[in-house]
């Protein structure tokens, strides 16, 4: 697995959490994604894709 990118998508995650892991099979290929907290705000978290590297 090869980290794509991360950005910020809708949704909270807990400080406390150590990230939200789905699978993921999408627009940049087949793998997971984390969500995880992000300190600056409340009503958004940090998504990072993990894609499959062919």
């Amino acid at each position: 697995m090869k980290k794509l990118h991360t950005a910020l998508c809708q949704g909270y995650v807990s400080v406390k959490s150590e990230g939200i892991k789905e699978e993921y099979n999408g627009r940049f290929g087949k793998g997971y994604t984390i969500k995880t907290h992000n300190p600056n705000s409340t009503r958004y978290c940090f998504i990072t894709y993990y894609v499959e590297v062919a």
